[in-house]
């Protein structure tokens, strides 16, 4: 007892930080650490996913790689599913640990916001920080810190404890190199992240290469470089080796969405991104361009301090950083390494030059730059709070008569970053029941799953409607909310595999057949290998194209309030098409004079950035209240995303105002082969005469592509 209470007050700061930590945690989430097993963080969209992976696999799955619950008949990679891989191969260890999954989840989260501010305090404390300016500083960062809003979305990537975790190895190890303990603990940390969520892995290695890089410029031993270059390799040679041994798939996408689009701005990092001086600031600041994965705010007094800090450095460069001490020249090196993964963050130099990242392919994989900011946000934070209390022991060496206003002026000073967090800070006020307990189900839900129970002899899989491919990364079609709500809701419940992928990477391959299952209209071919259970809630409509034709050639099953079931059965048949069909007009785009420089080699040619109209007709040209098909092909850049969704709008004839009433994106059309898509699209005319347009617009920047073929048919019994 005696030993237990010297070492609590020996290491009284830690504790009652660790206490505080606690505190706001138990006020502000309380269900999550007193009922773990009971909530879900997230019940949609990335977050509902990554549970649903993690507690399919864990019921269902006998393999610790092989993930069977997505991608019927296929399956795919586990590590490939952001289902927590390392917490779901414990529990498949350890089957006694099933009915605590969810709540494992959670306590690691807890566990990682927890020990958070530790480590922050632990390293500034590593930097000479004075110890009550680390405890405020470490709880301040903490508060402000970028992936506290992951933990309500997409809470694979919440585990906030990566990085402080990994910079303190990181110092102890370069503070005794040849301690084996250092070097095993930076070589499993890696891993453990890496297993976790390879992108926490990949910004770790990233941070350390950096850092061993800018150590080459000192004078050191050749056996030295080496050395310390083994943590940086190591585990991305493991991890390359590992999917190597384990992941068979050869065709996985090489440029996934998201690279020029998913990155920081200057404005995410140096601008609040909610508040009040955020609506302040958007009176004359556009926020338009500012995407919420590169949201990486420094805070008001870290921003203030690196004006302070860039003034005060000065006179180091001049005599290249000699007067700075081993722990500072350190500091200063972390610094510049995160600062070049901020520079990565914005897109610099790929977003001018976008054929230098075939230099760097790998780097192609990691498609949300944004992401990269975050070690930013800790270096320049701890920078700041050293900076701080370096410019207090200066003001009280000069006059301690003053120190005590100064530590009161630096007191304020945090408290106001402190509440400035605390007015950022989002929480939601409730959280979905766990949907993976029978008992936190309602009445309508469990009788999807008795039916669907009832059924499971009828049919090998569940094909949501609407349907859904999140995968492919160039080309895909992305779910609602409802639909992959309620089809990982029976698909956990009685095991059935779903016909539908909503991860990452999958095979280019395997999705072109899938895509391929749903164009009726080109293959006149409906071939069933399995019989499926179709899930559609009532609330989402269906494309006319391709979801209502399979659709009305299933047959009911069951209806509630929420959802319908349907079942197609196993056939493969000749799909005869019900309509009769017009042609009311066609455009092969070879007038050059009605299109212009718009027109290239006979086909329409177009930036995806901008407004492409292909197509307008007037109220002359066809008729109201009346279906009518127009189709195209699309020829696209197949070493791009597809980034592109047709439009329809019409003119009412009176007041002249603008309606969009129909929106696809292009990759989301099953018409597709090896050189281009076959866009074919249905849609109803208002019941008026007016004028309609067809245009093509999206997000991805200096991308062409090019259409040809346009034929618009009316439909008729």
């Amino acid at each position: 007892m005696k030993q237990a209470y010297f070492y609590v007050h020996r290491n009284r700061t830690k504790a009652l930080l660790l206490f505080i930590t606690a505190c706001f945690l138990i006020w502000q989430l309380p269900d999550l650490v007193f009922h773990p097993n009971d909530i879900l963080l997230s019940g949609d969209g990335d977050g509902l996913k990554s549970y649903f992976c993690f507690f399919y696999h864990i019921h269902y799955d006998d393999s610790l790689i092989h993930f069977s619950g997505m991608n019927y008949p296929h399956g795919e990679h586990y590590l490939f599913t952001d289902g927590f891989p390392l917490i779901t191969w414990l529990v498949q260890i350890l089957p006694f640990l099933k009915p605590y999954g969810i709540a494992l989840i959670h306590l690691t989260l807890v566990l990682s916001l927890w020990l958070t501010p530790l480590f922050i305090y632990l390293i500034l404390k590593k930097f000479k920080t004075e110890t009550w300016i680390a405890l405020l500083g470490a709880f301040s960062l903490f508060l402000l810190q970028p992936q506290f809003p992951r933990l309500f979305s997409h809470l694979s990537l919440a585990y906030s404890l990566f990085f402080p975790l990994s910079w303190y190895i990181l110092i102890r190890y370069k503070e005794d190199a040849t301690n084996l303990k250092w070097l095993s603990l930076s070589l499993t940390n890696q891993l453990f992240w890496y297993f976790m969520h390879p992108y926490l892995g990949f910004i770790i290695t990233l941070f350390y290469g950096l850092d061993w890089l800018f150590q080459q410029f000192q004078k050191v031993s050749w056996k030295k470089r080496l050395s310390d270059f083994v943590p940086v390799v190591t585990p991305v040679i493991f991890l390359q080796v590992f999917l190597k041994l384990t992941d068979h798939i050869s065709d996985r996408p090489v440029n996934p969405y998201g690279f020029f689009e998913y990155q920081a701005h200057w404005k995410s990092i140096f601008l609040p991104p909610t508040g009040s001086l955020h609506r302040w600031m958007s009176s004359f600041i556009n926020f338009v361009d500012v995407g919420w994965e590169g949201q990486t705010y420094l805070g008001y007094l870290t921003i203030l301090l690196l004006l302070v800090g860039f003034i005060m450095v000065i006179p180091h460069v001049r005599n290249r950083f000699r007067s700075l001490n081993t722990v500072h020249r350190s500091l200063f090196f972390s610094f510049l390494g995160a600062g070049i993964l901020l520079i990565l963050s914005f897109g610099f130099p790929f977003n001018g030059n976008p054929n230098w990242l075939e230099f760097v392919p790998f780097l192609k994989q990691f498609r949300a730059l944004g992401r990269f900011s975050w070690p930013f946000y800790y270096v320049a934070g701890i920078f700041g709070i050293v900076l701080l209390s370096q410019l207090y022991l200066r003001l009280s060496r000069k006059n301690k008569s003053n120190s005590y206003f100064t530590a009161a002026f630096i007191s304020i000073l945090i408290g106001l970053q402190i509440v400035e967090a605390w007015n950022l800070l989002y929480i939601p006020p409730s959280f979905s029941s766990n949907l993976f307990q029978l008992k936190n189900l309602n009445k309508e839900q469990k009788q999807l799953i008795q039916f669907s129970k009832k059924g499971m002899a009828k049919y090998q899989a569940i094909l949501p409607m609407p349907w859904f491919h999140v995968g492919s990364e160039t080309f895909g079609k992305v779910a609602t909310n409802e639909t992959s709500k309620h089809t990982f809701l029976i698909s956990a419940h009685t095991g059935i595999p779903i016909n539908a992928v909503m991860m990452g990477r999958t095979s280019r391959k395997q999705t072109l057949r899938y895509f391929q299952f749903f164009n009726l209209k080109e293959t006149n071919l409906l071939k069933v290998d399995h019989s499926l259970l179709l899930v559609h809630p009532l609330e989402n409509g269906l494309y006319a194209e391709d979801e209502q034709l399979l659709y009305d050639e299933s047959k009911a099953y069951f209806k509630n309030g929420l959802v319908e079931l349907q079942i197609l059965e196993k056939q493969n048949s000749i799909w005869k098409d019900p309509f009769l069909y017009k042609v009311v007009a066609k455009d092969e785009f070879e007038d050059n004079k009605r299109w212009g420089s718009k027109v290239k080699n006979g086909r329409f040619h177009g930036l995806i950035e901008n407004y492409n109209t292909i197509l307008t007709l007037d109220s002359t040209q066809i008729e109201p209240n009346q279906w009518y098909d127009l189709s195209y092909d699309y020829y696209p850049d197949w070493s791009k995303p597809i980034a592109n969704v047709c439009y329809l709008e019409f003119i009412h004839p009176k007041t002249k105002a603008i309606t969009w009433f129909y929106n696809r994106s292009i990759c989301s059309f099953p018409g597709i082969s090896k050189k281009a898509i076959h866009v074919n699209l249905s849609f109803k005319t208002q019941p008026f005469p007016c004028e309609y347009h067809c245009f093509l617009v999206g997000n991805s920047k200096n991308v062409y592509f090019e259409i040809d073929h346009l034929i618009l048919k009316k439909r008729s019994k």
